[in-house]
């Protein structure tokens, strides 16, 4: 009853039902000000679909964990400085009374002492996962060592939650996107709360003497993540143990609801998922339960700039981007009736025939003017297809080439090039930066982002 009392208390005093805000530094200014809505659905993630994730997530990655390098446990005293040598406990004892001796060995193997903060906090962390992890066992169990798993899983959100914590902001590239992946997914406030809780374990553990201690600590955290917010950190910690933000960036579409995480992150953060990866956010950091930013001007999503005052027709709306026209008109009829004859034609990403051409070397697309993401191939048929073919020569607002990577239903992509002799012949850097960022954000909105 006392731990439900304190999880409680807990909860209230992070604020469970006050609105955060969002402080987005582009230094130039003063930062603009965004609260998201004060009612946003988190992502859920399905148990199943969870398991499915886990399963490819492990599967792709490129390192060993090995089983028998988890059976081989190495029991050790476990001491406390001001316990009597009376009072010291045996940690293989007590791990002999839990419902998983093996998994609590495991996670002590490498020896464990009170005396040392660090390895209390893991401890306690261990226990957090105890709601969501059969569904892991389940899913890795044929393939890794399950153990082993969660003791890496623990240590990297460990290693992640103390450079949030941290006093100076989180510019770690790895780090950032994770912290993006967890917003999209459970909303700031969640990820606020989040990171209240890990404070509130952090200083439990250190105040433990005992394991029961740690288990109530671990415990209290679970509940202050959910088993959904569980599920989302172990999904994206496992894609990064697989290779760092590269991997994040590429596994991304692998995690059940991402396409809708892609558009949650504007409405919960504030600001563009592609600017993550691409460099357009340089630093995190949270403070008093305020989410502060630093990205590049052109990264605000366009509900903040909204929301922060500005004109809905400021210059950061698509809308209002200068739209290219056909350089080529005189060849239009001639393209048009060749791509006829091919079988071709202009998709959108969520058409069927959107994957026949993004299995193909490399595409076309354009943004036409109402924003629409449309797709060509490059080439079909041994014959090269016109941009102008993608917008039935209609002025677009960008146009360029890219390059997908497929893998059954996952898109993920590779690299994308702001290219089109017909739209964008001549134009100055500044113009081709900005048609490559509304290319990126037209892909990210349907889940498809490039390395930077």
């Amino acid at each position: 009853m006392l731990r439900w009392v304190s999880v409680l208390l807990a909860c209230l005093s992070f604020g469970c039902a006050t609105s955060r805000v969002v402080r987005l530094d582009t230094g130039e200014g003063e930062p603009l000000l965004y609260a998201p809505p004060e009612r946003v659905s988190p992502i859920d993630v399905d148990p199943g679909d969870f398991q499915r994730a886990m399963t490819r997530l492990v599967l792709e990655m490129r390192f060993s964990v090995r089983p028998e390098e988890a059976s081989r446990s190495r029991l050790q005293r476990a001491t406390w400085a001001a316990e009597s040598p009376s009072r010291g406990r045996d940690y293989g004892a007590w791990c002999s009374r839990q419902d998983d001796p093996g998994e609590c060995l495991t996670l002590l193997e490498d020896g464990f002492t009170f005396l040392d903060a660090d390895v209390r906090r893991k401890m306690a962390l261990s226990f957090a996962w105890d709601g969501v992890w059969d569904g892991v066992q389940q899913a890795v169990q044929e393939v890794v060592n399950p153990l082993v798993l969660k003791a890496m899983i623990t240590s990297a959100m460990a290693a992640y939650m103390l450079l949030v914590v941290a006093p100076e902001p989180v510019t770690k590239l790895v780090a950032l996107a994770l912290t993006t992946y967890v917003i999209a997914y459970i909303g700031l406030d969640a990820f606020t709360n989040l990171v209240m809780g890990w404070q509130r374990l952090s200083a439990d553990s250190a105040r433990a003497t005992s394991f029961r201690g740690l288990e109530d600590a671990g415990r209290d955290f679970g509940e202050v993540m959910g088993a959904n917010g569980a599920r989302v950190l172990i999904m994206a910690l496992t894609a990064a143990l697989g290779g760092g933000a590269a991997s994040l960036a590429s596994k991304g579409p692998l995690l059940p609801g991402f396409a809708r995480a892609v558009l949650a992150t504007e409405v919960n953060a504030g600001f563009q998922w592609s600017a993550v990866m691409s460099g357009g956010v340089r630093s995190i950091a949270v403070a008093e339960g305020v989410l502060t930013v630093g990205l590049a001007p052109n990264a605000v999503a366009m509900s903040a700039r909204t929301q922060g005052g500005q004109d809905e027709t400021s210059p950061g709306r698509s809308s209002q981007e200068p739209l290219h026209e056909n350089q080529m008109p005189e060849l239009l009829a001639s393209e048009l009736e060749m791509a006829e004859q091919l079988g071709v034609r202009p998709v959108r990403v969520d058409s069927p025939d959107f994957m026949r051409y993004a299995s193909e070397e490399r595409i076309k697309w354009v943004v036409t003017a109402d924003n629409q993401l449309q797709v060509i191939p490059y080439r079909w048929q041994g014959v090269e297809i016109s941009h102008a073919v993608a917008s039935g020569g209609r002025p677009v607002l960008a146009a360029g080439e890219a390059e997908l990577a497929v893998h059954g239903t996952t898109r993920f992509g590779i690299r994308i090039e702001p290219l089109s002799g017909h739209f964008l012949n001549g134009v100055s850097k500044a113009v081709s930066d900005s048609a490559l960022e509304i290319g990126r954000r037209a892909f990210a909105r349907h889940g498809i982002t490039f390395p930077p």
